[in-house]
């Protein structure tokens, strides 16, 4: 096989894959930590109302996050049922505390 043909068979319907990633046990175990520690704790996701304007917060233990806002009271209502939903599937680990 000429050198043409290889370079035709490579260009035409190949293509380059990315190598695997791979992660030290390091990474992998603060994950696992950061994970678990994270859904140990009690978390909650409160609205509250500074001079008429609502706001939306996260709550884990003693940490919290800024507040989300300002919002409606409708707005931060809906903005606490879909955070709650999403703590629920995914847990707390990537929400960044204050």
């Amino acid at each position: 096989m000429s050198t043409v043909q290889r370079e035709l068979n490579v260009t035409s319907g190949s293509r380059m894959v990315a190598p695997a990633r791979y992660y030290s046990k390091v990474v992998k175990f603060i994950d696992a930590v950061a994970k678990e520690a994270a859904n140990h704790a009690p978390t909650s996701v409160e609205i509250f109302s500074d001079s008429g304007h609502w706001y939306c917060r996260v709550r884990r233990g003693d940490e919290k996050t800024r507040p989300m806002g300002p919002y409606t009271k409708q707005q931060a209502e809906r903005i606490q049922e879909a955070r709650r939903i999403l703590i629920a599937e995914s847990g707390t680990s990537r929400i960044m505390f204050e």
